[in-house]
């Protein structure tokens, strides 16, 4: 393949791998854009697991109220040891899809 003479002051090859960097930051920064977007819930800690007070904090209610969602079946926890903790994906799909209140 014959190259085509360039009014750049370097060589092909050093043109097309700076463009090559260039395409690639700008998929990557589209990416992690489209990611923020895709988790609204950035405020939520990262762990998987949750503690009742970072739950009672994202959902803004007292620990009385989280404890009857979960008698009522609204939000599962789990006990290790003493303590009750929230998984994570549940509390997203809770505020994805919040309960029906009945009144």
């Amino acid at each position: 393949m014959q190259e085509t003479p360039m009014l750049f002051p370097m060589s092909s090859v050093e043109f097309w791998k700076q463009i090559k960097t260039i395409m690639e930051e700008v998929v990557e920064q589209k990416l992690n854009a489209s990611i923020k977007k895709e988790l609204p819930h950035s405020h939520l800690p990262e762990k998987a697991l949750l503690k009742a007070t970072e739950v009672c904090q994202i959902f803004q209610v007292s620990k009385p109220t989280l404890y009857e969602w979960m008698r009522q079946d609204k939000l599962k926890s789990f006990k290790i040891r003493s303590r009750r903790y929230f998984c994570r994906a549940d509390i997203e799909a809770m505020i994805n899809h919040p309960p029906v209140v009945n009144h």
